[in-house]
């Protein structure tokens, strides 16, 4: 009972919060800016890409989710355990959920450029769902809180995550519930990421939503290249400083 119910909050739940509020301060922020001119599409930016998306997603996570012997991706969910299961789960519960889309609506032109300008962005924004709403809130509230709350909390904050861009609380609550649910089967965010993940990502921003219009565009690609090539830039150079520490200031 105490894995699925505890209460025990900390100093690390406090600002577990406290990053999360960030994250839905900076998506409110973007309405602001949600018109078509060059500022309103530069602090768009500068707000859920370069703050939000590599800011928290990999800037916070990389420095603060993981300061003790375990690596960043295994304290967030990216872990060894059942990886081959994971994969194969991830694998069928993709062309599960595609199967259940086609039924329903066969999209057209689904290969045209915009909307692969579109996908591409949409992985990008994917990985840091993964590594900061996935992995560290997620974990972080299981560690206060126990299972059952985590999952409620993470599609909460998941939900409120699109409050800028995507305003559909009650439909974002479940899908990040369905995810958070599934993640639990094996404890490897390999189960949901990147296929099953992916597949629900792009059909409901591709085809479903309104919001997927407005990153159907040269310029959403671009940003998604820049965040692409900062983030790998910043995982160079903590694993290079990372290694050039002594042993006991690691």
């Amino acid at each position: 009972m105490s894995r699925l119910f505890r209460f025990n909050f900390t100093k690390e739940t406090a600002v577990s919060f406290g990053a999360g509020a960030v994250m839905i301060t900076l998506s409110l922020l973007m309405l602001l800016f949600s018109g078509d001119s060059s500022f309103d599409i530069a602090m768009s930016f500068v707000l859920r890409d370069l703050l939000m998306i590599f800011g928290l997603g990999v800037v916070f996570v990389s420095l603060y989710a993981c300061r003790g012997e375990k690596s960043v991706l295994c304290e967030i969910g990216f872990t060894g355990r059942k990886t081959g299961l994971s994969l194969l789960l991830n694998f069928i519960l993709a062309a599960g959920l595609l199967a259940i889309f086609l039924k329903d609506k066969k999209p057209a032109g689904i290969l045209e450029f915009k909307n692969l300008y579109a996908a591409t962005y949409i992985f990008v924004a994917g990985i840091f769902e993964m590594t900061f709403i996935y992995g560290y809130l997620r974990a972080n509230f299981e560690k206060a809180f126990g299972i059952i709350p985590a999952i409620l909390l993470t599609s909460a904050f998941y939900s409120f995550h699109h409050a800028g861009f995507q305003p559909e609380f009650l439909h974002l609550f479940s899908v990040g519930f369905m995810y958070c649910s599934v993640y639990y089967i094996t404890q490897n965010l390999l189960i949901i990421f990147p296929f099953f993940w992916g597949v629900g990502a792009l059909w409901d921003v591709i085809v479903s939503s309104e919001a997927g219009n407005e990153i159907k565009n040269l310029e959403s690609f671009i940003f998604a290249l820049v965040i692409l090539a900062l983030s790998a830039i910043w995982i160079f150079v903590v694993k290079r400083n990372k290694l050039s520490l002594p042993r006991e200031e690691r």
